[in-house]
């Protein structure tokens, strides 16, 4: 027992578990929609676009969120004018992340200031979470689940089959763009305890544990988020017992719940089509 309560005698751990339940819970939540839409790589760009919001607004003094928010709608829009020249949405997405991440390093590299640690931008430092940290995903977790209670059939209608929920009068543009919205807060929130690296990972590692055993999407969004929440929790503690950084230890818990689930889960039990 002594493991589990040693670490409360610091401050800073108690505060880095309720953001990594809160991030985790997040995560666990938007990843099936991930999933199911085959929007992988756009939890990746948009993680990886943030970097150079987050890194120019460091380095002039601005806040870590804030360079994160511009960096979003920035990549938004660029992502959004670069389609609109023909450019598949992939290819569009690689370009506009890959560019945005570079200016990031370079804006970094180039600073003399050697406070800034670029290794806490792209894997995450949980143990420096402060309260206005907490003040602000905590407001973040309490929107998504607002907005996915509200709008669940809708979500789901337009995630599933969008020409269909369209036909039944499903405004699947609308819900484009709440879930695009919801996926860009995620993100941002989820930089201080994740990384840029990371930040995708965590979307998809509980839904694709959990859709190898469930094929109910309700049953699979449950799942998920508590698989979400119980990986960062014990990759937290990894992360403190073992002096790593918080971002890489959650990923790889996960990482390790999904290689049990699918290597080690018998046939019969095995969802017979899982949504990955």
């Amino acid at each position: 027992m002594s493991l589990l309560f040693d670490p409360f005698e610091f401050a800073f751990f108690g505060r880095a578990l309720l953001a990594a339940v809160l991030v985790g819970a997040i995560a666990g939540a938007l990843g099936p929609f991930v999933v199911v839409r085959r929007m992988a790589y756009i939890g990746q760009g948009l993680s990886q676009s943030v970097l150079g919001g987050v890194g120019v607004a460091l380095v002039y003094g601005a806040g870590l969120y804030s360079g994160a928010i511009a960096a979003t709608i920035v990549a938004t829009i660029a992502i959004y004018a670069t389609r609109r020249r023909g450019v598949p949405v992939d290819t569009a997405i690689g370009i506009v992340a890959s560019t945005m991440f570079a200016a990031g390093v370079a804006v970094i590299s180039a600073n003399r200031d050697r406070s800034l640690n670029i290794s806490n931008l792209l894997f995450g430092n949980i143990l420096g979470v402060d309260r206005s940290d907490l003040i602000l995903v905590g407001v973040v977790v309490a929107i998504v689940a607002v907005v996915l209670f509200t709008n669940y059939k809708q979500l789901l209608a337009a995630t599933h089959n969008p020409a269909v929920a369209a036909a039944h009068g499903v405004r699947t543009g609308w819900m484009e763009v709440l879930f695009n919205a919801l996926l860009a807060l995620a993100v941002v929130t989820a930089l201080q305890v994740l990384g840029v690296l990371l930040v995708a990972a965590t979307l998809l590692l509980p839904a694709a544990t959990a859709s190898l055993a469930f094929g109910s999407f309700g049953r699979l969004l449950m799942v998920s988020t508590a698989l979400g929440v119980v990986t960062a929790v014990i990759g937290l503690y990894v992360s403190y017992y073992h002096d790593i950084a918080s971002g890489p230890a959650i990923v790889l818990t996960g990482a390790a719940a999904f290689a049990i689930v699918a290597f080690g889960l018998p046939n019969r039990y095995r969802h017979s089509r899982a949504v990955i």
